[in-house]
């Protein structure tokens, strides 16, 4: 009876030992498919910035690429199409203007900092779903192909915001950090910020970047 009683028990001890294993592998995996699925998103953004396609050519409709591209001039704003400024201030403030009056000042992923929470991903839930109702998708703006079959979780539990920070080209930059200074031409820089769900309630991977636009020399 001994030998059974300390054999039941040492059976018992390993399948909970390998359930706890099996525990841990499955969240650091769920951790890493979120980690992914937000670089994904951070890259797509770029494009987004950039008016781009996923293949570099200017993002144009039709030319076999699924999703919209987005609207530029003076009207879009006014049909409820934020962009991204390419061509100085005076495009940026239609769009400041109109995002500055939300709350919070987002609109399809465009935000400027007047009401956006900093760290707003650590807000109670309620109010991070409101920020997801302003949030762009994977693809949503670039025509990135879907992959909704193979990943799903990148196209319904993924959202990116990019936020539009005018950036003052004749203040002196810290010693080294002169050539991060975005271009006079376009003077703004983007603050992309990603946020990825896994399977698993509690998983949740965020990630935060900076992007401007500089010339290249040719």
């Amino acid at each position: 009876m001994v030998m059974v009683l300390l054999a039941t028990l040492l059976a018992v001890g390993a399948a909970r030992t390998a359930w706890f294993n099996e525990l841990i592998t499955g969240t650091d995996v769920d951790h890493q498919r979120a980690f992914e699925n937000a670089q994904a998103l951070l890259r797509d953004a770029e494009f987004d910035i950039q008016g781009r396609h996923p293949n570099g050519a200017p993002c144009r409709e039709g030319a076999g690429f699924e999703g919209s591209c987005r609207a530029r001039g003076m009207q879009a704003p006014a049909a409820g199409q934020p962009w991204f400024p390419q061509e100085g201030r005076a495009e940026f403030e239609p769009v400041h203007a109109w995002l500055g009056s939300r709350s919070p000042s987002c609109a399809q992923g465009i935000c400027v900092a007047d009401q956006v929470m900093p760290e707003f991903w650590r807000q109670p839930k309620g109010e991070l779903d409101k920020m997801k109702s302003f949030a762009a998708r994977y693809g949503e703006f670039t025509g990135a192909p879907s992959m909704q079959a193979s990943n799903p979780l990148l196209m319904t539990k993924g959202w990116y915001w990019v936020e539009v920070l005018p950036f003052d080209t004749h203040a002196p930059a810290p010693a080294g950090a002169e050539v991060l200074a975005p271009d006079p031409e376009n003077p703004f820089v983007f603050r992309i910020t990603t946020l990825a769900e896994g399977r698993k309630p509690t998983t949740r991977a965020v990630l935060q970047t900076l992007f401007v636009w500089k010339k290249v020399d040719s």
